[in-house]
């Protein structure tokens, strides 16, 4: 009995440092709500616009993540991540995981690389320089109509280590279209320094569209965008500033861009409080400035979330967009827009959980 015992606690043993050698996590989060727009464009005029509100805060999804040790600090990595919709429970067609599809290797001296579609480089800096926390409703997004979101298909991502506090990252992506290596070709490269209570923060990126021209200022085109934080106690600030540059002799006019304008800037300042562990209160004032007619506004944000648990909180989000005589840009990032030089406010409440 005693021989019987010991091998069986032997092999115990050796199943749980084998499973240790390898881990797949499924993970995710879900957001709902409701969501109020004003002066929404109708055929009409400018409604109101009462709804449920699925992913205004943020995106729900879920995904699957792995890593496996090789050993000599090597390590085996994917990520299958997909987005969905709270109220309707659908995927986006066509896509199974619309945010990352992976395989890689990770170094703990060299960093890593991945190997599939992955999410841009201009998300995550955005996020980390908007002091709303790039939400998809009211923030750094407006102005940009979300160009800086998102996956990017068919890309290789080279991250690496920290050095003393610097870091960068490097993601290309390949077109696939014979003899044209710059069809839908996208580039992008990162950096950030952290010290202490100061963190900077820098992208550039490049889109071009079927035939390697940036013809679209918010789809096919070239972004920069820089930024900075500063933590004082429980206040952090922010500050930043993007911009997106198309060809002249290319653009095109669409629903986003009707004056077909080159260039499209934004400035912005911002500070979230941590008012006690559960509650927490962000602000942010925005400037944005287009070209060709493009026209001027000003956004106005405030938001405040309290935790309900270490993975369940609520969030409130108001905003007030004012627009210039010419603009039309929403309060609301990439949906709603109101009529030219028509103003807008809007905002959401829900609740977001962690699994």
């Amino acid at each position: 009995m005693k021989r019987l015992a010991l091998f069986a606690a032997l092999t115990t043993i050796g199943i749980c440092n084998a499973y240790a050698q390898s881990s797949v996590t499924l993970y995710g989060r879900i957001a709902a709500g409701f969501d109020y727009v004003t002066n929404v464009a109708t055929p009409e005029g400018s409604k109101n616009n009462f709804r449920f509100g699925s992913n205004q805060y943020g995106y729900s999804w879920f995904g699957l993540k792995g890593d496996e040790d090789l050993g000599g600090g090597l390590h085996a990595v994917f990520k299958l991540e997909s987005l969905f919709t709270s109220g309707t429970g659908e995927i986006p067609p066509d896509t199974i995981f619309t945010r990352d599809a992976y395989v890689g290797l990770a170094s703990d001296r060299f960093g890593s690389i991945w190997f599939g579609r992955a999410m841009s480089l201009t998300d995550e800096t955005g996020w980390y320089i908007d002091p709303l926390g790039e939400q998809v409703g009211i923030g750094v997004g407006n102005f940009a109509f979300g160009r800086a979101w998102g996956p990017r298909p068919n890309v290789v991502t080279y991250n690496s280590p920290n050095w003393a506090g610097f870091s960068f990252r490097v993601q290309n992506g390949f077109g696939g279209v014979a003899g044209n290596f710059q069809s839908g070709r996208q580039f992008s490269v990162s950096a950030q320094y952290t010290r202490a209570s100061f963190a900077a923060y820098g992208v550039y990126e490049e889109i071009r569209d079927a035939n390697g021209q940036f013809s679209d200022l918010y789809a096919a085109s070239r972004e920069y965008m820089i930024g900075a934080t500063y933590t004082l106690g429980s206040v952090k600030f922010y500050t930043g500033f993007q911009q997106l540059v198309s060809s002249g002799q290319d653009t095109v006019a669409t629903t986003f861009n009707p004056f077909a304008a080159t260039r499209s800037q934004q400035e912005w300042i911002g500070a979230s409080y941590q008012a006690t562990p559960a509650l927490a209160f962000q602000g942010g004032w925005y400037h944005g400035n287009v070209n060709h007619g493009g026209g001027t506004g000003n956004l106005a944000a405030l938001g405040t979330t309290y935790n309900l648990s270490a993975r369940t909180f609520l969030y409130l989000t108001v905003g007030a967009m004012f627009n210039g005589k010419q603009s039309s840009f929403p309060v609301e990032a990439t949906d709603s827009l109101p009529l030219p030089g028509h103003n807008q406010q809007g905002g959401y409440f829900g609740i977001m959980h962690f699994f």
